[in-house]
């Protein structure tokens, strides 16, 4: 087992990924721990994955720190306001978007592959995300289809 040394991150700090409909920054994960993932994302109003995706082996947990996020789940779409926390086990068909007029955050937690996915999406033109997903065992929904 490799020893890893603990760790303080200050606010402004970890790996920033303009998404183009949000900026996530990796706090955890890659070099840090190949355990655990850690994502701060700013949504802007209108920002947000909301195309309806599965991950087949990556329970995310998230945790709104700011503002209002909506989930789909189950087909519909919740709002999550400030200090909701929303599980999403393996095989769930989800997306999440910010609806409102003022910028939301959250936190996403999961496994270390949480963040290697985000940072493989920065690297990638969006026509190329789907693929991206693929690598990661995670997959966009075709219309009709639900929880995998």
């Amino acid at each position: 087992m490799t020893e890893v040394s603990w760790t303080v991150l200050d606010p402004n700090q970890g790996a920033r990924i303009d998404l183009g409909l949000g900026s996530p920054t990796v706090k955890v994960g890659g070099a840090l721990s190949g355990e655990v993932g850690v994502v701060e994302g700013e949504l802007p109003p209108g920002g947000g994955f909301q195309i309806p995706h599965w991950h087949e082996d990556l329970d995310e947990v998230f945790y709104v720190l700011e503002g209002e996020v909506e989930f789909l789940l189950g087909g519909e779409w919740r709002a999550a306001t400030a200090g909701t926390t929303v599980f999403v086990p393996a095989g769930t068909v989800h997306a999440f978007r910010n609806a409102s007029l003022r910028p939301a955050r959250q936190l996403v937690i999961g496994p270390a592959e949480v963040a290697e996915l985000i940072a493989d999406l920065g690297e990638c033109p969006r026509e190329q995300w789907e693929a991206v997903h693929e690598r990661h065992r995670s997959h966009y929904v075709r219309e009709g289809l639900q929880d995998a």
